[in-house]
Order: C-alpha cells, then sequence, then structure tokens
C-alpha cells in the first residue's frame, strides 16, 4: 500500500450566464492535513460542495482503500446529509510501472470484472463518481508497463459501466474525472488525449510550470523575472507557463468545455545565502497564504510581475505567492478561453484560518466571486 494521501477536491458547479468557468475544485492532500492543521471544522461546502477523497489503489484483484481514507467516511457522510449539494468522489491513483495494475488494464477480462466492483463501492458508500489518475515522475515510468490505447480502452469501459449503471438502476450517472499531467515531453506516451477527453465527464490538466529552485545572478535567474504560476510567456521559447501548457493540451485534442485546469498555489519561500560571491537566493519551502501574510506583517515590498503575479521582498526573503488580485487575473483567462474551470491542487496552500485578517479562504472565495460575474 501506498503511503497515505488523502486529496479533496472540492468542486463548486456554479450559475452563470456564460458556459465557461462553472466548475471549481479545491484538492486537500492527507500530509497537508497533518502538517497545516486543516480539520473537517475548517472546510466550508457552501463554498466547495463537491469533494474527492484519495486513494484506492488496486490491489490482490481488488479496489484498495486506505483506512485512514475510509476513517473520514462517517464525517462525509454527516456533511453529506446536512448539505444537499455536497458531493463525494473517490480518487482512483495508480503508480504508472506496477505490473498489477498494468495487466488488470490492459486485459479486457480483467478490466471488465474489476469495474463492477469499482461501481458498487462508490454506490455502496455513498460516491458520486471517481477521478482516474496516473502518478508519474521519476522511478515511476516503465515503458514496458504501459499501453496507451489499454489505458484509453479503460476509460471507455468505466463510463460505458456508468452510463449501463445509471439506466438501469434510475439513479444519476456517477461521475468519470479524467486526468493528463503533459507538462513534460516524457509523458506525451501516457496519455490518448483526444480518447480521454471523449469518455470523461471533465479533465483536470496540470496547467502549473515547472520552475527552478534557485534564483539569482550566480544562475543567470533574476528574481522578478519568474514566478511559478504566470499565465503567459514573455519571450519566444518560454515553455514556463499556464497558457503554453494548456494551447498545448488543446492542441492535442483536448476539449476546452472539459478541461480544468490545476494550480499549485503553495507560495515558494527563498532566502539569501552571503558569503558565496554572486547573490544567491535558495529555495527553503512551500507554505500557505496565511504564512505569507505572517511574514509580510514583519515589513517589506510586494511588487508585481507579469499577470499581476505577487512578489514580496524583504533584507533576507523572497516570496514568491499567489494573491486575491492574481487569481482575479487567473480565472479571467479561463473564461477567456472558454474552460470548464479552476482548480486549487492543495486546498491547504489558502489562508483557512484566517491568518492575513480577510476571512477564511480568501483565495478560493475570490476565485468564487469572479467566476459568478458575466
Amino acid at each position: 500500500m501506498k503511503a497515505t494521501n488523502i486529496i479533496f477536491f472540492f468542486i463548486t458547479f456554479v450559475h452563470l450566464s456564460s458556459e465557461n468557468c462553472n466548475i471549481i475544485m479545491c484538492n486537500l492532500k492527507g500530509k497537508s492535513l497533518k502538517q497545516s492543521r486543516l480539520t473537517s471544522a475548517d472546510i466550508d461546502t457552501t463554498v466547495c460542495p463537491y469533494l474527492t477523497i484519495s486513494f484506492a489503489e488496486f490491489d490482490n484483484d481488488a479496489l484498495v482503500v486506505d483506512k485512514q481514507v475510509s476513517e473520514t467516511f462517517p464525517w462525509m457522510w454527516v456533511a453529506k446529509a446536512k448539505n444537499p449539494n455536497f458531493k463525494l468522489v473517490l480518487c482512483f491513483y495508480n503508480a504508472v510501472g506496477v505490473e498489477e495494475f498494468y495487466d488488470m488494464y490492459r486485459t479486457p477480462e480483467k478490466r471488465l470484472k474489476f469495474i463492477p466492483l469499482l461501481v458498487t463501492y462508490l454506490r455502496n458508500n455513498k460516491f458520486d463518481g471517481v477521478q482516474v489518475e496516473l502518478a508519474v515522475g521519476y522511478g515511476l515510468w516503465s515503458p514496458l508497463r504501459y499501453n496507451i490505447d489499454r489505458w484509453a480502452d479503460f476509460m471507455e469501459d468505466i463510463q460505458k459501466a456508468f452510463t449501463e449503471e445509471a439506466k438501469s438502476s434510475g439513479k444519476p450517472k456517477l461521475l468519470l474525472f479524467g486526468h493528463i499531467d503533459s507538462r513534460k515531453e516524457d509523458y506525451d506516451p501516457l496519455y490518448h488525449v483526444p480518447r480521454i477527453y471523449k469518455y470523461s465527464d471533465f479533465v483536470i490538466v496540470d496547467a502549473w510550470p515547472y520552475y527552478p529552485l534557485r534564483i539569482g545572478p550566480k544562475y543567470n535567474i533574476s528574481i522578478t523575472n519568474t514566478h511559478h504560476t504566470r499565465i503567459y510567456s514573455e519571450h519566444q521559447g518560454d515553455f514556463s507557463n499556464i497558457d503554453y501548457n494548456v494551447k498545448t493540451i488543446l492542441r492535442k485534442g483536448g476539449i476546452k468545455e472539459k478541461t480544468v485546469i490545476s494550480l499549485y498555489l503553495m507560495a515558494e519561500f527563498y532566502r539569501r545565502v552571503f558569503g558565496l560571491g554572486f547573490p544567491r537566493y535558495d529555495w527553503v519551502k512551500y507554505d500557505n497564504y496565511g504564512a505569507v501574510g505572517a511574514i509580510m506583517s514583519q515589513g517589506g515590498n510586494v511588487t508585481r510581475v507579469f499577470d499581476n503575479c505577487p512578489i514580496f521582498m524583504s533584507d533576507r526573503t523572497v516570496i514568491y505567492y499567489d494573491d486575491e488580485i492574481s487569481l482575479t487575473e487567473k480565472v479571467k483567462y479561463i473564461k477567456t478561453k472558454g474552460l470548464a474551470g479552476f482548480e486549487i491542487s492543495d486546498m491547504s496552500a489558502d489562508d483557512f484560518k484566517g491568518v492575513f485578517g480577510r476571512g477564511k479562504f480568501p483565495l478560493m472565495r475570490a476565485v468564487n466571486e469572479e467566476c459568478r460575474k458575466p
């Protein structure tokens, strides 16, 4: 069993006069629950009524849900009873290179045996859908244990099963969320983009760029010439921006009306290193918006770059982060492009305790406010 990782995706279907920006998603990871002290009492289900919990995985020919995950079910059921708009989604999360998982989805008989087990589990535990995600990255890639077409077949069979079950049961159809990380060319062989979009109700796309962990003259990276969530490129050949990643997916066959862009909004903290010749700033940590407010109260300056992205600077500290102003720009981008919506990839990145003095979850409330505008 993988290390415990609980993810809550909160999706707000906002009633709009237009057809874009109608989905808002928030993601809370298990390690963030422990490290940030975010609790269920902090969560406002009226702001984010769709919750996806992760993870479940395939193991020993069965759907296996981590004990720490299943222990959260009673709280979720109570919350769902109190709020009719509150929905539950299960994240089915597996690493690319796991041979047993690969053997299941590439073999028609085995995947058609597994999918009914998935449907039964979702219904028995009051879930309203599933997100199907591949764990990719260093040490997980294995070209001998992946088949791009069989993975698309797996998505197709899940959607067929959901549709048939809804017809026979008379219940609302279970939702299928796809997931794509196409920020590196190495990941291209993993996704048959047109088919994943065809069979998914919505597709979550990792859209934040990769960025350096060191800045300063020594590394030929200006402090104010980078930001980890900038929207557009500043020069030809700049691929580290949201717009490039979105256009890449759409060019490969993505459907904009189904595309939910996912952004990592944890603030990036850097500290100046002295005594090494050139001025240099090394990465220190990720932290949330509340922690940014605590540092800013001690004095310093805020500079805005690119698309109103803020950078806080003091004598020894540089922080790259997002605030209500910069997120408003990102929502405007989503609406301009006609995309389905927005996901914050870790909900604990917001100021969930109200440290900034702007109320709880000011970032998510800013997203909601801008999405609701015509």
